[in-house]
């Protein structure tokens, strides 16, 4: 019923495909709506804190007045859900540091830092990090970087309050050029943008334990940033918040803010597997290629991913067989240095008066390869045929990498010594 021939895709077509069926089952897989849920709560959450921090060092040690600090807060969709005219009055209540003061502090960046833990969290899910081996030093660099990113923003709004105000005074505007004002205008707007693609770009290469490429985070960044201007346009476009305002009242502001945060992260974290997808993509494919659904599987989800993987041009190192019909492959007692992958065609596999057929989409000789015996067994083609010999360290390789292949290799095993036991 179901049946797809990817050979007759093009190159490109069939690449794009694979990248995106990775990406989308990996992203279901590892659960990452509810990291991009949980990160959305953790802002908000985070959010008033954090705004807490960068005012009190703009106020305290930029000496940024209050007014200008909330003429450039108004201009953003964070004042219509929050009153930051109490935040700011609460600020500047305090004339000294006191036990409680201090308390409070700590309080506030405890809140802030569960802003960073769920999208660290999300992270690692994504890029399969184990916990750290050393929890604190890992936690103090954690820490050091949210301080780092507090005070590069805080850093940021002062020289740009700092601008704005020397602009206003000197009356520079009047006197500019038309050309300068425009381009003055459109470098203040796009500045938030800019800002998010760089944010965006350092988080995707310094919190995944791999590294990726800058290239890679450079690109997908860049993907991220655009696909969230796009849908803030739509949804504004769109937003009637007329509506809302009688359903919900106040909260209404507070609701749409968290639906933008949650679309967001969604992003972030989408393509965040999309670095790792890239930047694992042999291997990705090796390892669906070893658990493809077997042929009797009838579901429409195993038929399309068989479709889609199962006639690869290669896999990582292997090696090329093109065999005709009657052909050996490999007799008993000769070397186990690899596995085959049955690209096409059929073959028969012989062991302790024990016959097996492998047609496309099938893995054998995994046992000898992975003990380093010689063979117990002896395959023969049965049609032409085209199998991959993959090594013993490719193999390897995708058990260190991927927990399903092993627990498959462990479940091979098992039925293989049941067989031999009952023989």
């Amino acid at each position: 019923m179901y049946n797809f021939n990817m050979k007759k895709f093009p190159r490109f077509a069939k690449k794009a495909l694979q990248f995106f069926t990775l990406v989308s089952s990996l992203f279901f897989k590892n659960d990452l709506l509810t990291y991009a849920a949980a990160g959305s709560y953790g802002f908000l959450c985070s959010l008033v804190p954090i705004i807490m921090l960068i005012a009190g060092i703009l106020i305290r040690f930029f000496k940024t007045t209050p007014d200008s600090l909330l003429a450039m807060l108004n201009q953003t969709p964070i004042t219509k859900a929050f009153d930051l005219q109490n935040v700011l009055v609460s600020i500047l209540s305090v004339k000294k540091a006191g036990v409680f003061e201090i308390i409070i502090t700590v309080f506030v960046l405890l809140m802030a830092r569960r802003f960073f833990n769920y999208l660290t969290r999300g992270f690692r899910q994504i890029f399969r990090d184990a916990v750290p081996k050393r929890p604190v030093l890992a936690g103090i660099i954690t820490f050091s970087s949210e301080v780092l990113l507090v005070l590069g923003v805080a850093l940021l709004v002062f020289v740009l309050n700092v601008f704005q105000t020397f602009i206003n005074v000197t009356g520079l505007v009047s006197y500019a050029p038309w050309f300068l004002k425009e381009s003055g205008e459109l470098f203040l707007n796009t500045l938030p943008v800019v800002t998010m693609f760089i944010v965006i770009m350092l988080f995707y290469h310094f919190v995944p334990g791999s590294k990726p490429k800058f290239s890679y985070c450079a690109v997908f960044a860049a993907f991220c940033t655009f696909s969230f201007w796009l849908f803030d346009i739509f949804f504004h476009l769109f937003l009637n918040m007329g509506r809302y305002n009688i359903v919900y009242g106040v909260l209404s502001n507070l609701i749409v803010l968290l639906l933008e945060v949650y679309v967001f992260f969604i992003l972030l974290l989408f393509f965040a597997e999309c670095i790792f997808v890239k930047q694992f993509y042999d291997i990705l494919n090796f390892e669906q290629l070893y658990l493809l659904p077997p042929e009797t599987s009838k579901t429409p989800a195993s038929a399309f991913t068989r479709f889609v993987f199962k006639e690869p041009e290669s896999v990582l190192d292997s090696v090329v067989m093109n065999l005709k019909k009657g052909q050996n492959i490999f007799e008993c007692d000769t070397k186990s240095d690899c596995i085959y992958y049955v690209v096409s065609g059929r073959v028969s596999y012989f062991e302790n008066n024990h016959i097996e057929y492998y047609s496309a989409g099938s893995f054998f000789g995994e046992i000898d390869c992975l003990t380093k015996r010689k063979r117990q067994s002896s395959a023969v083609a049965e049609t032409d045929a085209k199998l991959f010999c993959i090594s013993y360290d490719t193999f390897k390789e995708l058990l260190d990498f991927s927990s399903e292949s092993n627990k498959k290799m462990v479940e091979t095993m098992n039925a293989f010594y049941s067989r031999a036991n009952n023989s």
